[in-house]
């Protein structure tokens, strides 16, 4: 099954799926975002299996350092031509992430994987598979086989979402990690990350009408720093506002040697800040319907104990 009959499914416990679990714990996902330096999205039917890195079309690509590749659902194309769009992003500042349209035959997909790879930080619009700039996008994780309470949340709010904004393209896309944080999402060009998501709080992300106080609780970081540097970043961007996000900073991270805390010094045009950051507690990451003592892996909690700016 495929598509949202299979997203609805939930063959484990309702009382243990991880993300009810997870924000019944009220855990900050700041830190949770994951970092890369570019992204690829392929247009690629369902179903999908568990990893993305299991379809053989995408598996070199998919095991690439810094670079996510994440397939999304085909979406309706009039022109009748079979081709497959594949969008490359590549980071040009802290939250900007602009991309390229290319359109290929689905047999010439990995040809053009490798030759984006080959250099995932150039610029791809001048490559004979481009057929324009990519708009604004919103990803919403809704991969089933991954993670049922991303396949359930997801799937129903890509539904949502799918003709809620003519100018921006919203996809059903693969894992985009944190799926303990379900409905979760990614935004571009900014490339950040954000949590426990519903159609009115990406309206505001979209918009940059959203109020930062309230958003700092769903929001994962920016996929252009470490994780601890995210903590301290959001603190910064909650104090600046929306122009934030046009600011390329630089940040240096040193991490304690027992990795529960770390100093983070971030600094940018006119400005300076040193936060102090620790972690507040190590959670597990449930397998969704299986109790919390039989998780196979945890992640930290963070949390910001201390900024400086100058």
């Amino acid at each position: 099954m495929t598509d949202l009959v299979e997203a609805l499914e939930h063959p484990h416990d309702a009382e243990l799926r991880c993300a009810p679990w997870t924000r019944a714990q009220d855990v900050d996902p700041i830190g949770s975002a994951g970092s890369f330096d570019a992204v690829v999205l392929v247009e690629w039917p369902l179903p999908w299996p568990a990893d993305v890195s299991e379809i053989p079309a995408l598996a070199e690509a998919a095991a690439h350092p810094g670079v996510r590749v994440m397939t999304v659902v085909p979406q309706a194309d009039e022109s009748g031509d079979g081709l497959v769009r594949v969008v490359h992003r590549r980071r040009v500042s802290t939250n900007h992430l602009p991309g390229v349209d290319h359109r290929v035959p689905r047999a010439a997909v990995p040809a053009l994987l490798d030759a984006l790879l080959e250099d995932p930080q150039a610029d791809s619009a001048a490559r004979p598979s481009a057929v324009g700039e990519a708009p604004p996008e919103v990803l919403v994780c809704a991969h089933g086989r991954r993670d049922p309470c991303c396949g359930r949340w997801g799937t129903l709010l890509h539904v949502e979402l799918a003709a809620r904004w003519p100018d921006v393209r919203v996809w059903r896309c693969s894992h985009t990690g944190g799926h303990r944080f379900a409905p979760t999402a990614l935004t571009l060009p900014d490339g950040r990350a954000w949590a426990y998501v519903d159609a009115g709080l990406l309206d505001g992300v979209v918009h940059r009408t959203g109020d930062l106080a309230t958003l700092g609780a769903h929001d994962r970081g920016t996929t252009g720093l470490d994780m601890w540097a995210q903590v301290v970043e959001r603190a910064l961007f909650e104090r600046h506002g929306w122009g934030w996000l046009d600011i390329t900073v630089a940040a240096a991270t040193t991490v304690a040697d027992d990795r529960r805390s770390a100093e983070v010094t971030m600094t940018w045009d006119g400005g300076k800040a040193v936060g102090e950051v620790e972690v507040t507690r190590i959670l597990p990451v449930l397998v969704c319907g299986q109790p919390p003592e039989q998780a196979k892996k945890t992640a930290p909690e963070l949390r910001l104990a201390a900024l400086h700016i100058s």
